[in-house]
């Protein structure tokens, strides 16, 4: 869903030999990485993370090149976790432990800027319209909620207990709209708009939509959070800042 290589906009500086693998097989359903064309490339190191699934995935993905796939047990890892394990196989630990404490440094700033965020809820979620169903982060220790953890803020206690064990990703149906109980909701209307949000019946009252936050947001700032780096944190923070500027006024 970005440009027309595949790329978001905090990856505009990857270079123009960089090849997308094949879109249409991947995004099909119990679509599995392709292969062959992996192999094409005969390449010395695959960077895997949560695109590798499974076992059997790896299995396949590992015998073409030493291959690094999830780091642990949350659906996404940490992006510091990934940038530490980066700065190993390089031998640029020096320069990950930079990255990191910029961008740590960056949304440390925000958050004391902004200090009555600490105490606040909130939420990232998606409406698949096509589908009728609302997808909600709700484990705490998923890698897309640490930004938010860092900035004070924490997921409403009702979702974390009802995801339990599951963890990861809560999928709802329409009617439960009102799960979105929290200060602060990053929603991306997937396969709609602003507009369409609004009429789901509940919506318009949801607690963060009258005092400012509510950010309806486009799908690239959505994949900034929901599978973090650091360029694409700042990228979508600074997309929602007038509504985490509404939560920590």
């Amino acid at each position: 869903m970005g440009d027309e290589r595949g790329l978001y906009p905090w990856e505009s500086e990857v270079d123009d030999s960089a090849v997308e693998l094949d879109r249409a097989s991947m995004t099909q359903v119990g679509a599995s990485l392709p292969e062959e064309q992996i192999a094409g490339f005969a390449p010395d190191l695959i960077l895997g993370s949560f695109a590798v699934a499974d076992q059997e995935d790896f299995d396949r993905i590992s015998k073409i090149a030493p291959t690094v796939a999830a780091l642990g047990d949350v659906q996404v890892d940490p992006w510091e976790s990934q940038v530490e394990v980066l700065g190993r196989i390089l031998g640029e630990e020096d320069r990950a432990a930079e990255i990191i404490a910029n961008t740590n440094g960056t949304v440390d700033g925000l958050a004391d800027r902004l200090p009555a965020l600490s105490g606040k809820t909130a939420v990232l979620s998606q409406f698949v319209f096509a589908t009728g169903q609302l997808v909600v982060v709700a484990d705490p220790d998923d890698g897309a909620s640490a930004v938010f953890r860092r900035l004070g803020l924490t997921l409403p206690p009702t979702l974390v207990e009802e995801a339990g064990a599951t963890g990861g990703r809560l999928t709802l149906s329409p009617e439960r709209v009102d799960a979105l109980n929290a200060d602060l909701v990053v929603m991306l209307p997937n396969g709609g708009t602003r507009d369409d949000l609004m009429r789901l019946p509940g919506f318009a009252q949801l607690p963060s939509v009258q005092p400012g936050g509510l950010a309806v947001e486009d799908y690239a700032t959505v994949v900034g959070f929901n599978t973090p780096s650091s360029l694409s944190l700042q990228y979508s923070l600074g997309r929602i800042t007038p509504q985490l500027e509404a939560v920590g006024a």
